[in-house]
């Protein structure tokens, strides 16, 4: 051990001290040498995904290419570190508003038990946009059959002279 100062060992001499043959420690340093190599790359990914939390593995390679790194192994990176992105949840459209002051009617249908056509009559409505204009469509169903008893389409302009003789127009159509 001469050349050596106090508290420095050598690779033969820290091989004899933990019982392990100098192969097996080359082989190990070589395993875990490139992973010590990409922990200035995984430090980069991490900032970069937690900045932008929308990005996916494709967008956070782009940005490291600008920043001009060389790097295919950005999937396997983000998945060992849990970084994958946060995905944006659909927009749904709100379309009942039930915190109002109004009256609610009960539901008299809801345990009705059918046995026969024209015991019980449902209707909806629905908006149709259509390539020129907006229009809209309201049916009325038979709960036994389900077939349609009537049907209207009423463009926008003429939704209130329309709505106002909803009931004989329903016969007529």
């Amino acid at each position: 051990m001469t050349g050596l100062s106090q508290g420095e060992f050598n690779i033969d001499r820290m091989c004899w001290l933990a019982g392990v043959s100098r192969a097996s420690y080359y082989r190990h340093w070589l395993d875990s040498a490139p992973r010590r190599a990409e922990t200035g790359l995984r430090d980069l990914i991490q900032k970069l995904a937690l900045g932008n939390t929308r990005y996916g593995y494709r967008r956070i390679g782009a940005l490291l290419r600008r920043e001009e790194w060389q790097v295919k192994c950005v999937l396997r990176i983000m998945r060992e570190d849990n970084l994958l992105c946060l995905r944006a949840s659909p927009f749904v459209p709100v379309t009942t508003n039930s915190r109002h002051g109004w009256q609610v009617v009960p539901n008299l249908a809801r345990g009705m038990i059918l046995n026969g056509v024209n015991q019980l009559w449902v209707a909806d409505i629905t908006f149709l946009h259509l390539a020129e204009e907006f229009a809209f469509l309201a049916v009325v169903l038979d709960a036994f059959s389900r077939k349609v008893v009537g049907w209207i389409r009423i463009l926008e302009q003429a939704l209130p002279s329309k709505l106002s003789r909803w009931p004989s127009l329903i016969a007529t159509q």
